[in-house]
């Protein structure tokens, strides 16, 4: 097997391994599932996110470390802060912890934009026009209807509470400020504009 170059008999087996995946531009293997008595090993052979196979491509630059900290921000792992500063510094992520993705410049360069703008999200001074605007046209939208408005307006990293939660956060702060108010009968929720 050393003949052909199918096992490495200085040692250097596990770096080169990871070598190749990253030169392939594929996910990195890792070992999960492993014991004191088994190892288990991971070689994926196709692209989970095209994102993160994209920007190795179009970035000679990223060294193995930078490869395998976006790597594990591709399959959804979380990484350190020290990780993403690191990856921060070098302009490969935006975000903030636990949502971190690939950053503008980066998705400009793999032609991911919209898969960027979705992971961004919008503004939370543009959902609250958004919301107003619709509040203006119809007079009255129920919570639900509120949800619907403006869940795909959200980052697509957050989580189904943590959409809820957002636009209860934004309910509450522009009810608070007398720009809308509140009347709620049973499970039924209406908002509407503050008259003036």
């Amino acid at each position: 097997m050393v003949n052909v170059k199918m096992i490495d008999s200085q040692g250097y087996g596990i770096h080169n391994l990871f070598l190749r995946q990253k030169e392939r531009f594929l996910p990195m293997p890792d070992y999960e599932g492993s014991s004191e008595s088994q190892v288990v090993l991971h070689l994926p052979g196709m692209v989970i996110d095209a994102d993160y196979s994209q920007l190795l491509m179009s970035n000679n630059e990223v060294n193995l470390t930078e490869a395998i900290l976006l790597d594990n921000l591709q399959k959804g792992k979380r990484i350190g802060d020290d990780a993403i500063a690191l990856l921060r510094k070098k302009h490969l992520v935006e975000g903030r912890k636990p949502h971190v993705y690939i950053a503008k410049s980066v998705a400009q360069k793999t032609n991911t934009k919209v898969e960027y703008s979705k992971h961004k999200g919008l503004k939370n001074k543009l959902c609250e026009s958004l919301l107003l605007d619709a509040l203006a046209d119809h007079k009255v939208l129920t919570r639900k209807d509120i949800d619907v408005l403006l869940w795909d307006a959200l980052s697509d990293q957050y989580s189904e509470n943590q959409k809820k939660n957002k636009i209860g956060n934004l309910l509450t702060r522009l009810r608070k400020m007398r720009i809308i108010t509140n009347n709620t009968a049973g499970r039924k929720s209406e908002w509407k504009l503050v008259k003036k």
